[in-house]
């Protein structure tokens, strides 16, 4: 399937970003093994953000051990493509920043309607959706829904998309 000109757009300037990004973070990690001190004060996402698109604006975020987490939105309209965009996002992801083709996805929709329609393109083969991914992991991509069991091995050594829903993903007890 052919992308449409702002699609195109759109996802040249996040692989931008993730070129930069993955310049910034190799920087990052050799100031951490000479300079520990120093790492602390270094933001790689903002810095690579700013050097690649220009804008001043990030919205920083910081894993669990308070070290900067890379963190972009692509906003889509209603009929935009989202689906399609977000596969080829999983693409330059792969390729550009973590520069590899297995790992986890975990990829969250709105409704049961959207989550039907998602995981039976997915699914499929001979989906333009499920052949970008299958390009992009080698051929090794693996579907999977919340009660299909997978384990690490699997996510070595394919790229793992676990589908869910988002009422499913904030659910407290399983009731």
């Amino acid at each position: 399937m052919k992308l449409k000109h702002y699609q195109d757009k759109v996802l040249k300037e996040l692989k931008d970003y993730l070129s930069a990004l993955a310049d910034a973070k190799k920087e990052f990690e050799e100031v951490s093994e000479l300079k520990p001190h120093l790492a602390k004060h270094i933001n790689f996402p903002k810095d690579a953000w700013e050097k690649s698109t220009g804008r001043l604006i990030y919205h920083s975020k910081t894993n669990g051990l308070n070290e900067p987490l890379p963190d972009i939105y692509l906003k889509v309209p209603t009929g935009g493509g989202k689906t399609l965009m977000a596969c080829h996002a999983i693409d330059n992801v792969q390729k550009t920043y973590l520069k590899r083709q297995t790992g986890l996805v975990l990829w969250i929709v709105p409704s049961t309607q959207i989550y039907r329609q998602t995981i039976k393109a997915l699914k499929d083969r001979n989906h333009s959706y499920r052949q970008v991914l299958d390009i992009s992991s080698g051929g090794r991509t693996l579907i999977k829904e919340k009660t299909e069991m997978f384990n690490r091995l699997d996510v070595e050594e394919h790229l793992v998309v676990l589908l869910l829903m988002l009422p499913s993903a904030a659910r407290q007890n399983k009731e």
